[in-house]
């Protein structure tokens, strides 16, 4: 009797230890996380590796992960999709009021403050027409027109400073148009300018070389509602990376060439002002200013 018991006993352990629905449920789950497409092929890699490498560092504490690609929007219908559950969870825009309302903004700068300072992707060969503005009374009376996509804050913030403009709705339009001449200044952060110089240069286009165009503008990774938790997440594991000076590694990396190429310093400033930015935005980059210049200045010197 002890034998046939022991052996029922045995076959039942077993069948604890190995069936599917225990293994599932004692198996760490794999955290879904569905991304804007426009995050995942940012123009300058450093937006997708440091939210690659905020869920890696927070893994221990937040479990594992994997990415989902969204299917391509553009960054207006980006935003609408973080206002319903399960549609996107993770974008990357410039704050403003909305969004702050749609979204968990995680107020730490992507980028640093290179959004802020703005530089004109122009035609090959029109260099001249620039060449004279030296204040933005200049660029005012210039009659140069300036291209942006209608749902970018950079929209509302140029033209709230008196600047004409060109708008479209698609992205990748702007530089269509900007070859068939239909504006003359395509306004791109100095964090990704470049590597849309390297994707479109040989297309005609060039990078104007006098002046830089400068308001207040950080990049902030949102997180839909729904996920505040997701939000917590890379909040802390943005902060880890900045504790252990890993951020500012990856600065460095990923923008020495750009500040040393576009050299910000010995352009003209032309300074304008974000009636848009949001208080905690405001806050946050006259606190962190001392430090994000100092990231420039290093990545400027580095070898």
């Amino acid at each position: 009797m002890n034998a046939i018991n022991n052996k029922i006993c045995s076959t039942l352990l077993l069948f604890f230890l190995f069936s599917p629905k225990i293994l599932a449920e004692t198996e760490p789950t794999t955290q879904q996380v569905i991304v804007w497409n426009q995050l995942i092929s940012h123009p300058n890699s450093m937006a997708p590796e440091l939210l690659k490498r905020v869920f890696e560092v927070t893994s221990e504490e937040y479990g594992a992960y994997r990415f989902i690609p969204s299917e391509p929007m553009e960054q207006g219908r980006a935003i609408r999709q973080m206002e319903l559950e399960g549609h996107l969870d993770i974008g990357l825009f410039a704050p403003n009021e909305k969004r702050r309302n749609s979204a968990i903004a995680v107020p730490i700068p992507v980028t640093g403050s290179l959004l802020s300072y703005r530089i004109c992707l122009i035609r090959k060969g029109e260099q001249n027409k620039f060449n004279d503005i030296k204040s933005l009374e200049n660029l005012l009376d210039s009659e140069l027109l300036i291209g942006q996509h209608q749902t970018w804050s950079d929209t509302n913030i140029l033209r709230s400073n008196g600047l004409e403009l060109w708008t479209t709705h698609k992205y990748s339009l702007l530089f269509e148009q900007l070859l068939a001449k239909r504006f003359d200044c395509f306004s791109r952060g100095a964090n990704e300018v470049l590597q849309e110089y390297y994707a479109n240069g040989y297309k005609g286009l060039a990078i104007e070389q006098s002046f830089v165009i400068h308001y207040p503008l950080p990049l902030y990774y949102f997180v839909n509602k729904a996920r505040p938790v997701l939000a917590e997440r890379i909040e802390k594991g943005m902060t880890m990376l900045l504790e252990s000076g890993e951020y500012q590694l990856m600065f460095n990396y990923y923008f020495s060439e750009t500040v040393k190429s576009l050299d910000l310093s010995s352009r003209t400033l032309l300074t304008l002002k974000n009636p848009l930015l949001t208080e905690q935005a405001s806050k946050q980059m006259q606190r962190d200013e001392v430090f994000y210049k100092a990231l420039i200045n290093k990545a400027y010197l580095s070898e």
